[in-house]
């Protein structure tokens, strides 16, 4: 069986001698940018840092409460551009569920400030 030949496009080899923590710690950065190791420290090398990807995982039940309370009145306020795009005019009815929708919005922006205090200013 014929061996296959090497990727010459990078010819040159560097040799680093690291500890265990540290080599956790670049093979931590290399996966959370998505690169391998070696085209992670490249790219650092070189100055070109790629960026850290991170996943931001709530698990709050309030907080994963509210999440799904406004994807609720998201969906409410799809429903009524949708009947406004289609040409159907405002109704009392309609007025009254928009309001609604504002102070249950309000009323979920005051409670998230409460649980995770105010980010970047007030918003």
């Amino acid at each position: 069986m014929v061996r296959p030949k090497k990727d010459l496009s990078k010819p040159n080899m560097l040799t680093l001698r690291v500890s265990d923590t540290e080599l956790d710690i670049i093979n931590g950065y290399a996966d959370k940018s998505g690169l391998s190791r070696s085209a992670y420290l490249r790219k650092t090398i070189i100055g070109k840092t790629p960026p850290i990807k991170y996943e931001i995982v709530y698990n709050s039940p309030k907080i994963l409460k509210i999440f799904s309370n406004l994807a609720n009145i998201t969906g409410n306020l799809n429903q009524i551009a949708h009947h406004l795009n289609a040409g159907r005019g405002w109704t009392d009815e309609l007025r009254r569920e928009v309001n609604e929708a504002i102070i249950e919005v309000r009323e979920m922006r005051k409670e998230l400030k409460e649980l995770v205090g105010n980010y970047r200013g007030d918003c």
